[in-house]
């Protein structure tokens, strides 16, 4: 399923309205939104957002991976650009650079 950068951008922030829904947080969600410091999301939050996205598309993605390579870098949280970003790497099918730009 090939999908643009805009269709998963309009797919991801749909789905983080919804989610965000549950807690009420009500500022415009854009691509430069925190998810942890802003939205509030928390580690639940993220499994049920990543299994919705690989459900959605169909596709296997390693979130897990993605959310360590954050923590590798030293940062604590994660615009809703990079998720976007991380998201089309993967429907492109190219995860190896993805892994190799989230090392050191």
């Amino acid at each position: 399923m090939s999908q643009s950068r805009q269709e998963i951008l309009d797919y991801v922030l749909k789905s983080l309205s919804e989610l965000s829904e549950d807690w009420d947080y009500s500022e415009p969600i854009t691509e430069d939104t925190l998810l942890f410091s802003q939205m509030g999301l928390d580690s639940l939050d993220l499994v049920v957002l990543g299994t919705g996205m690989q459900e959605h598309y169909e596709r296997q993605m390693p979130f897990a991976e993605f959310l360590a390579g954050v923590g590798e870098r030293g940062e604590k949280d994660v615009p809703v650009r990079e998720l976007i970003d991380f998201i089309a790497v993967q429907m492109a099918g190219d995860a190896e650079p993805a892994a190799a730009e989230r090392k050191p």
